[in-house]
């Protein structure tokens, strides 16, 4: 097996650098096989997984040019009636109605900050990942 094929891409898009870096090393310590690309806001973020291929999206909610709920909509548009982009909420936000609306909006997974461990991470990137490649293939347009 080739091994690009065992590449786990994931784009972490939050506004906290010591969070963004703290969860990269988790990620690259729990296995060799992850590489990670890291946006401080939404746009950056966005860019990134139009130009990259990305397997999972780890996404704070709070963020600093817009809200992650609308990141939500660009990654899973409701429309498509699918999910498109494997997406694990990783917030401080914690209200059970955050959490709902979230996955409401096409978020596999929702863990807080504070209570998550780098093995809680990994098990719901990789669920994320198997929900959305399990689910059928629809025609759609480009996203974000």
């Amino acid at each position: 097996m080739d091994i690009s094929s065992q590449i786990t891409t994931v784009l972490l898009i939050d506004p906290s650098e010591d969070d963004r870096q703290y969860w990269m090393k988790q990620l690259k310590q729990s296995s060799p096989h992850y590489q990670c690309f890291e946006a401080e806001d939404a746009e950056s973020g966005l860019a990134i997984y139009k130009r990259e291929r990305i397997d999972c999206v780890v996404l704070e909610l709070h963020l600093p040019d817009m809200s992650g709920f609308l990141v939500l909509l660009r990654l899973n548009p409701i429309v498509r009636r699918r999910l498109q982009a494997p997406v694990v909420a990783l917030s401080r936000l914690s209200l059970p109605s955050i959490v709902e609306a979230a996955k409401q909006l096409g978020a596999q997974s929702y863990l807080i900050k504070s209570q998550a461990s780098s093995d809680e991470l990994v098990a719901a990137i990789q669920s994320a990942i198997a929900t959305v490649r399990s689910t059928p293939k629809q025609v759609h347009a480009s996203t974000a």
